[in-house]
């Protein structure tokens, strides 16, 4: 046997083929209040960035906001399209 010794190649781990808009996280909506005069209004937001859409009654706000956090309908596009929304 000679002394050559056999080098054993390392796998090369193949590149995400996955974009950034369909990778697995998910999209969080939740519920802000906000004061606006001596009323209150109650804003879904998304990521904890963009406000999606404003309710007068908290219940509504919170229906809308567990739907999408249920069925993460948007997901694919990386949350809601700009042009949807209000």
């Amino acid at each position: 046997m000679s002394n050559t010794t056999l080098k054993r190649r390392k796998k090369v781990q193949k590149k995400n083929t996955r974009s950034s808009k369909t990778s697995s996280s998910n999209i969080e909506y939740s519920v802000k209040t906000k004061r606006k005069g001596k009323s209150y209004e109650f804003a879904v937001v998304e990521n904890k960035e963009r406000t999606i859409k404003v309710f007068k009654f908290r219940d509504k706000a919170k229906e809308f906001a567990e739907f999408h956090n249920k069925n993460q309908i948007w997901l694919v596009n990386g949350g809601i399209p700009q042009f949807l929304l209000d």
